[in-house]
């Protein structure tokens, strides 16, 4: 008598076949302005140097309820507006924070990585 798979077992070949084909072939032009960002190499400057020069001054002690770097809480209800509209604050100015943080020779680029560094510096361990 010959082997007889369950029937579950063809029931997930389609979705291994697609996962497969989609690994062989990638979606470009799909993935959002984040995830395109990401996969950008950061050719700027030291994120340190600019958060050292521009940012601490407000974001060490909260300044004008700046959230302050490394406290979780501070930071949380901006992470999740998500990161294009936090972009958009720090580039525009919100608030008491000045357009682009007083650093107007800072590309976006720049801005988004520092922006990260504040926030990986601050996650709730």
């Amino acid at each position: 008598m010959p082997f007889i798979r369950p029937l579950h077992f063809y029931r997930c070949l389609p979705v291994s076949l697609g996962i497969y084909l989609l690994a062989l072939f990638p979606l470009h032009g799909i993935a959002s302005t984040e995830t395109h960002q990401a996969s950008q190499p950061y050719s700027g400057r030291p994120v340190t140097e600019i958060y050292n020069t521009y940012c601490i001054a407000c974001h060490m002690s909260g300044v004008a309820g700046a959230p302050r770097f490394g406290q979780y809480e501070d930071w949380q209800p901006r992470i999740d507006k998500g990161m294009d509209t936090l972009l958009e604050h720090v580039i525009k100015g919100f608030n008491a924070m000045p357009p682009k943080g007083l650093c107007f020779d800072c590309n976006e680029s720049e801005i988004a990585e520092t922006i990260h560094y504040m926030i990986d510096n601050s996650s709730n361990h």
